[in-house]
């Protein structure tokens, strides 16, 4: 079986890799930067997320090692190395299948696990429209709007006021960023989180230059025509493996709440 790993660049996770190296080798893995089969990511949720990034046009198996400082997307461990290595082997542990959100821009596609982040880069904010499924909804002025998936409800779209969604429910969520109300701008200024089946377009921007970010990856858009389209993309997929101990509603408490008791 051809395999990569992506790692965090510290003394941890390099441990953790030699283990995970030495298991593969035991088990006659190929290493294989190009076409692997499976891409191990050492580390937290932002290792994970440039792996799926790297790799996902070629529909590996990602398998998720935890390293970093929460680990919300990651379902393994060191200690799970030779348990999760003999049971990948015998095809015995569930692989999750989860859509990436898709943004349609100018003849332009990009892809995020988590969500797609739109911001004013002249300091002041921006206005625009928002459409649901052909449907006017609203207009807004704000810093921005963060579009996410139910995976990335508990990044950066919590820390924006979102609502926090239980990951196994496929929804997306739109959210204001920082919205301004008075007379001539009143929008909802609250998260709104729709069936997976939605779209969402954003329109008629009171400038054609803005920032866009997607998980880990930023442009800077300039000379914008049209509208930004986000949706749940069914033809765009990655498979996780999962670990079936897991427990998602501990992991919750532990990665969100624990740390405050």
């Amino acid at each position: 079986m051809r395999y990569c790993i992506r790692f965090k660049k510290d003394k941890v996770a390099v441990k953790t890799v030699n283990k995970l190296v030495k298991k593969l080798d035991e088990n006659h893995f190929i290493q294989d930067e190009n076409n692997p089969e499976v891409v191990f990511s050492v580390g937290g949720d932002g290792t994970f997320l440039r792996a799926v990034h790297d790799f996902f046009e070629i529909n590996p198996l990602f398998v998720a090692i935890n390293r970093g400082n929460l680990g919300f997307l990651c379902e393994f461990t060191d200690k799970d190395i030779n348990f999760m290595i003999d049971e990948l082997i015998q095809k015995s542990l569930p692989i999750r299948t989860i859509s990436l959100l898709e943004g349609k821009f100018m003849g332009q596609k990009i892809y995020a696990l988590n969500e797609i982040r739109m911001e004013a880069c002249n300091g002041t904010s921006i206005s625009y429209d928002v459409d649901i499924n052909g449907t006017y909804l609203e207009t807004c002025r704000s810093d921005g709007a963060c579009i996410s998936t139910s995976i990335g409800s508990s990044g950066l779209a919590r820390s924006l006021g979102g609502s926090l969604v239980d990951n196994e429910i496929e929804t997306i969520q739109f959210i204001e960023k920082a919205p301004i109300s008075n007379r001539r701008y009143n929008s909802l200024r609250s998260p709104y989180v729709l069936n997976v089946d939605k779209t969402i377009t954003l329109l008629n921007f009171s400038y054609d230059y803005f920032n866009l970010f997607y998980d880990c990856k930023f442009l800077k858009i300039n000379n914008f025509k049209g509208g930004l389209q986000i949706r749940v993309a069914s033809d765009k997929q990655i498979r996780v493996l999962q670990n079936h101990g897991i427990d998602y509603i501990k992991k919750t408490r532990e990665t969100l709440i624990k740390w405050h008791i």
